[in-house]
């Protein structure tokens, strides 16, 4: 059994709408550490990793380490019924079975919901020397896929000569951005080697939607190979990657 307790409700909603855009399903795994979560979307073209420690929390109280399926979609549409002020506690039901939400405000409110048996292989992380590190405010990055969208569903991500571009084309033309330390757009880049890849923009979006418009977003890129875009909602941490298009 368990009990984790969140000062306000209206944090771990923020968590649950940046994983729920990408899975149907996960299964969280709760220790005295915090908890985490590993999931595939599912046409595994993309993966989260999602980490929110001891410190995230108000209290932590767990007897043993335990692992809880949860249909995200439901857990979702539960939080999006969060109240400002709110204070959360999640622990189970004395069956085991059942995920109890006790939220207080101003009316104490009691939702249980059903575990699910998800029986899951375990996801390994994708071990990958990337050649690029490029850091940016998340609002950059969405503005720039946004643009992205006017041409084409791909946008091509390029970093080399000291810049990071955003590149898509389509019937309806062809868009650049280009982003350098110099101007202020990037926070940093470091490059071993040029690298590149092509990325599907709807996944991008999904990936995105949860982000704070003030986060810092870390994008790690090589040459035809998965993207890894990571950020963080206060102390947790969202780490995707995302399987590159490659052309024939």
């Amino acid at each position: 059994m368990f009990s984790l307790t969140f000062d306000d409700a209206k944090f771990f909603k923020e968590c649950i709408d940046a994983l729920v855009s990408l899975i149907d399903e996960g299964e969280f795994e709760v220790s005295s550490e915090g908890m985490t979560l590993r999931a595939m979307d599912t046409a595994q073209i993309a993966m989260v990793d999602f980490a929110m420690p001891k410190e995230s929390f108000k209290e932590v109280k767990v007897e043993k380490d335990q692992k809880i399926g949860l249909n995200m979609e439901n857990l979702s549409r539960i939080m999006s019924r969060t109240r400002q002020g709110e204070s959360l506690t999640m622990s189970l039901d004395e069956s085991g079975n059942r995920l109890v939400l006790l939220f207080k405000g101003k009316v104490r409110r009691k939702v249980s919901i059903p575990l699910l048996d998800l029986n899951l292989v375990e996801t390994r992380e994708p071990k990958i020397d990337f050649d690029a590190v490029v850091k940016l405010d998340s609002s950059a990055l969405k503005e720039s896929l946004k643009d992205a969208s006017l041409v084409s569903s791909y946008v091509t991500m390029s970093a080399e000569d000291g810049a990071f571009r955003i590149e898509a084309k389509g019937d309806n033309g062809e868009i650049t951005n280009e982003m350098t330390v110099e101007d202020g757009s990037l926070i940093s880049l470091e490059s071993k080697e040029a690298s590149r890849a092509m990325f599907p923009l709807d996944y991008l979006n999904d990936i995105l939607k949860g982000a704070p418009s003030d986060a810092v977003v870390t994008l790690e890129l090589k040459t035809d190979a998965p993207l890894r875009l990571s950020y963080n909602i206060k102390d947790a941490r969202f780490t995707y990657y995302l399987a590159p298009r490659i052309e024939g």
